[in-house]
Order: structure tokens, then sequence, then C-alpha cells
């Protein structure tokens, strides 16, 4: 059996050029109907979002089936134009635009989390500020989760 869906997180260096190494862990779980394509994008809270090649194809199906009208037309257009489809090289390595580390503030390092069907990217101080540190009634809430 094999792991289907991205779990866990991982901090790596991005360089001056906005490459950065795929996690191993994450690597696992592209399937080689994607052969080692992936396409990163904004998302919500100013992070960024990396989809499989496959799981990409979906979502744009998804944006197409919110319909129409000056809103939504502006979120697709955003979404998509902020779109980079990418091919790990031969170090693992994909490479993130600098519109987009701009947007997610990313500068030096990355902290990609496990999103399920996408991984998220996010500037590890963001990451430490907004989920890794939780308050008191967080952790009261969190535990009606479990």
């Amino acid at each position: 059996m094999r792991l289907e869906s991205f779990i866990g997180k991982a901090t790596l260096a991005v360089d001056s050029a906005g490459r950065t190494n795929f996690p191993k862990e994450f690597r696992k779980v592209l399937s080689e109907e994607n052969e080692g394509q992936v396409v990163v994008t904004i998302a919500g809270g100013n992070t960024l979002a990396l989809y499989p090649l496959s799981e990409w194809n979906r979502y744009v199906q998804y944006l197409d089936g919110l319909g129409r009208g000056a809103d939504v037309n502006k979120f697709r257009t955003r979404v998509t134009s902020m779109a980079k489809l990418s091919t790990l090289d031969a170090q693992n390595r994909i490479v993130i635009t600098a519109e987009q580390l701009a947007y997610a503030g990313i500068r030096g390092e990355v902290t990609f989390v496990g999103a399920g069907n996408c991984v998220r990217l996010w500037s590890p101080e963001r990451f430490t500020a907004e989920v890794a540190t939780t308050t008191p009634d967080e952790e009261v809430q969190f535990s009606n989760w479990y």
C-alpha cells in the first residue's frame, strides 16, 4: 500500500534563483503519472500551494465550476496568472518565482506543509506565528476535533 496524501512538514533553503528541494517525504507521494511535474500558485493567508499536475488539473475544473461574475473571474485570474509549472530537476528541486516568493514573504527558507492533495508553502516565521503556536483556548477547541 502507498501513501496518497501529503502529510508532515519540512523547512528547506531557497537559493537566490528561487530553487528549493522538494522534500523527500513528499516526493514519495507524487505518482508516476505526474512525471515530476508540479504547479505552484498563490493560496490563502499569503501562502503558496503546490499541486501535483494531476491535482492541478482537478483544481482548474473546480475553479471553472465556481461560475462567472467579476469576483469569481478576478479570483480565478489571480490564481492562474500566479501559477507556474515546475518539473523536479536531477537534484529534486522546484522553482518558485520571485513574484510567488514576495507574495508569501518567503526569504531564504520555506516550510512545506502537507495538506492532503497539495502542499502548502509558508514563510517559516508566518507558519510559526499562525500555526505552530496555539493559545490555551485554541487547545481546548482543538481537543474537541481530535
